[in-house]
């Protein structure tokens, strides 16, 4: 693996919001896109959440959750299991070296970590903090924000 993509980028993939198209540019570009346990546990559940406030009913969610499914399955994301002691060593160690000065909160360390321990070269991320870590530690990171296509008059 060499691109790891946070699990807000993922969720953009599949239900529609502000960064949903440069999510699917950056996806699909990316050859092997891995799939930890972490994604697991969040992306799922940002469906949930979404289903929850009522952004979506319940057929979208059950088929939001089926073309995850049939992604994982098919390995357009690709499983990738993790040491875990070694994500919460370095998430520690990522801690003490840049939270006080970049204000990076426990699931950006955890997951600039996991993709360290995924030997991943670049970092995928809608979320300033995460890519600043990301930065930090010498991955090449791209940021969604960044490349959406303004359209209108002056495009």
């Amino acid at each position: 693996m060499t691109t790891d993509v946070d699990s807000s980028v993922l969720a953009a993939v599949y239900v529609p919001e502000q960064f949903s198209e440069a999510a699917r540019r950056v996806i699909r570009m990316t050859p092997l896109v891995p799939f930890t346990p972490l994604h697991e546990l969040e992306v799922p559940n940002a469906f949930a959440l979404l289903r929850g406030r009522g952004l979506i009913g319940v057929g979208e969610h059950d088929a939001v959750r089926r073309q995850l499914r049939d992604d994982v399955d098919a390995q357009r994301l690709v499983q990738t299991p993790l040491d875990w002691d070694l994500v919460f060593a370095s998430a520690c160690e990522l801690s003490q070296t840049y939270s006080s000065r970049l204000l990076s909160r426990n699931l950006d360390l955890l997951h600039v970590a996991a993709a360290q321990t995924a030997s991943c070269r670049s970092f995928v991320s809608a979320d300033d903090r995460q890519l600043a870590v990301a930065k930090a530690v010498g991955l090449k990171v791209i940021d969604i924000k960044r490349r959406v296509r303004v359209t209108g008059p002056h495009s």
